[in-house]
């Protein structure tokens, strides 16, 4: 499934507006199914720091004292381990925390992509 969508297909989209709303909302809907509640005041230039640094709270409050939540919650977001461990050599991080952040922004968006692709087939 991951096929259809390339690298440089992320990459773009990171920038346009539509897909980082998009990636914004669905952030904030699978967070809120745990309690956790994120904003985003809809700048779009800085979104991901605006998010990562959000997520990477949660995620460090959620490594240290409830790691079933954890789980719960990369399994609604549709993150498994084998995601989590695969390395990306253009992407460093120095924090455990950080990793899980930009891994569960990347799927996110993903999802998105995903969903858009198929909505936008189905009407061709």
């Amino acid at each position: 499934m991951s096929q259809l969508i390339s690298k440089s297909d992320i990459e773009r989209s990171k920038k346009e507006e539509k897909f980082v709303l998009l990636t914004a909302e669905q952030v904030r809907k699978d967070f809120a199914m745990f309690g956790m509640e994120v904003r985003f005041s809809g700048d779009v230039t800085f979104a991901y720091e605006e998010l990562f640094n959000q997520l990477k709270v949660y995620i460090e409050d959620l490594l240290s004292s409830d790691s079933d939540k954890l789980m719960s919650l990369l399994y609604q977001i549709d993150l498994s381990e084998k995601e989590l461990a695969k390395n990306d050599p253009n992407v460093q991080f120095e924090t455990v925390p950080e990793l899980v952040t930009h891994k569960i922004l990347e799927r996110e968006l993903k999802k998105v992509l995903i969903r858009t692709y198929f909505k936008e087939k189905g009407q061709s």
